[in-house]
């Protein structure tokens, strides 16, 4: 992987108005859904886009000084018409005040740590860049999902020149040309979470009593509230998804899945399309086998059964909660590269089925609506989703 030089010390000065988009303490769809949020901004507005993914999840370097956005995709200095500053100098550089939103300061812009926002602060930020709005702010930070997101035509513009890094397309190129070739591949999307609260997610894998219970327990929990908590250090409650009592539940659905999937091709009239699974968890992978033989799954590091999300922290490097913010942990490498290989493969499908999840946001933005189908929970369970929230 190409190593940065990081300039210790060095402060530079900047003296024109910027949207940061910061790392976000959760996976890496929060994390492409900041940064096309923050990208939309700043092209609206004027403004140069600075990345600051040093205090990343996915940042291999212990020390969190080192800016990992260049490591994962091609370095460029402009993005969609945006001048784009992404490199080692994030850390030093001299931001003008005053800041938006004004919890932060240029200290804690200088520290890679995760400040914690509230919901009022959640609702403000994705109203601004879904306005027409620029503040007089000369400075305004991003570090969280954007909702709704910007105008897919737009996001093109972004996307076509948001390249991952040459090792993994290379490496994506490899499995593609192996195991699909000029074949017509359908990606599927299933987020689990092997052991990790899903949220409303829970509708596609629990049955009716045991997601009326999980969203109760949901509903009561403040994932805002101050520090880190939960078994996965998300303040989130304890999962019903994936226990025993409700394996019949999931295989129910990975066969309403398998089905799915032979409706939605013939639809588009494909014959002998090949499923392309993105999955999290190996028994869901195994289950989905027995219903679409020709599954292709490319080989990845995975947790064991119920050891949680894909993309936690590893055991020695959990996040934790310090003055000045939250400074989290990393992901294991190997995990992390084969994330972004992934993110390469299915962006090659020519159809996906997918379900809420910000992992599929670079595919999703880059297809047709007609080679989308969103995967949709039994009837119960949206009624259930419906009434509860």
């Amino acid at each position: 992987m190409k190593k940065q030089h990081f300039l210790a010390g060095a402060v530079t000065q900047i003296g024109q108005s910027l949207v940061v988009a910061r790392h976000c303490f959760g996976g890496i769809g929060d994390h492409l859904s900041c940064l096309i949020g923050a990208w939309w901004l700043a092209r609206r507005a004027g403004r140069t886009l600075v990345v600051d993914w040093r205090g990343s999840r996915f940042n291999s370097d212990p020390t969190m000084s080192r800016n990992c956005f260049f490591n994962y995709f091609e370095p460029r200095q402009t993005l969609g018409g945006v001048r784009v500053i992404a490199d080692d100098t994030v850390g030093n550089l001299q931001y003008l005040t005053p800041i938006w939103p004004e919890k932060w300061t240029p200290a804690s812009l200088a520290s890679s740590n995760h400040l914690k926002h509230s919901a009022d602060e959640l609702a403000a930020v994705n109203g601004l860049v879904t306005s027409d709005k620029n503040p007089t702010e000369p400075t305004i930070v991003l570090d969280q999902w954007v909702e709704p997101p910007p105008p897919p035509e737009m996001v093109r513009l972004l996307l076509t020149e948001l390249r991952l890094a040459n090792p993994m397309r290379t490496e994506a190129q490899q499995f593609w040309d192996q195991q699909v070739g000029s074949a017509f591949a359908v990606g599927i999307h299933i987020r689990h979470g092997n052991g990790e609260n899903v949220g409303a997610r829970a509708a596609y894998w629990l049955g009716p009593t045991a997601l009326a219970r999980q969203l109760s327990m949901n509903a009561r929990n403040d994932v805002h509230r101050p520090g880190l908590s939960g078994r996965f250090s998300d303040n989130m409650p304890a999962s019903l998804v994936g226990t025993s009592s409700q394996a019949a539940a999931e295989r129910r659905f990975c066969r309403k899945v398998a089905a799915d999937f032979r409706a939605f091709t013939q639809k588009l009239n494909i014959s002998n399309a090949v499923p392309f699974l993105f999955c999290d968890s190996m028994q869901i992978i195994k289950t989905m086998r027995e219903f679409l033989p020709t599954l292709v799954v490319r080989p990845k590091l995975l947790p064991g059964k119920g050891d949680g999300p894909l993309h936690q922290f590893e055991a020695n490097t959990t996040g934790q909660v310090t003055q000045d913010g939250i400074r989290g942990g990393t992901v294991a490498e190997q995990i992390t590269l084969d994330m972004f290989v992934e993110l390469d493969l299915m962006q090659r499908c020519q159809a996906l089925m997918y379900m809420d999840s910000g992992f599929s946001i670079l595919a999703r933005t880059k297809l047709d609506q007609s080679h989308q189908l969103r995967l949709q929970p039994n009837r119960i369970n949206r009624l259930i989703t419906r009434a509860m929230s």
